[in-house]
């Protein structure tokens, strides 16, 4: 199992994240799907989603600020796939 992995993957779930952002966490996520080792792209899905300290106010294309909003149902479905395959005792789901 890799545990960190599937921490911040439990964590992403409850992300609340401007609609500009999920397509990064999508292709973190995705990145770690086709890892052989989902640990080595770990930074990649911290640093497409949340974030800690927020230094500015997301902009969309049309200027105003992006409302937070959950995970799109897609990738929230993706999200638990992996962790899923990840807790698995082969890490084969």
């Amino acid at each position: 199992m890799h545990e960190e992995s599937v921490i911040l993957l439990r964590e992403a779930l409850g992300w609340r994240l401007p609609p500009v952002r999920w397509p990064k966490v999508a292709e973190a996520v995705e990145s770690m799907a086709s890892a052989a080792d989902p640990a080595t792209v770990l930074g990649y899905l911290e640093l497409a989603g949340h974030t800690r300290i927020v230094t500015r106010v997301e902009i969309d294309a049309d200027g105003p600020a992006s409302e937070p909003v959950e995970m799109p149902g897609e990738l929230r479905e993706r999200v638990n796939e992996l962790i899923h395959r990840l807790e698995s005792p082969h890490g084969d789901g």
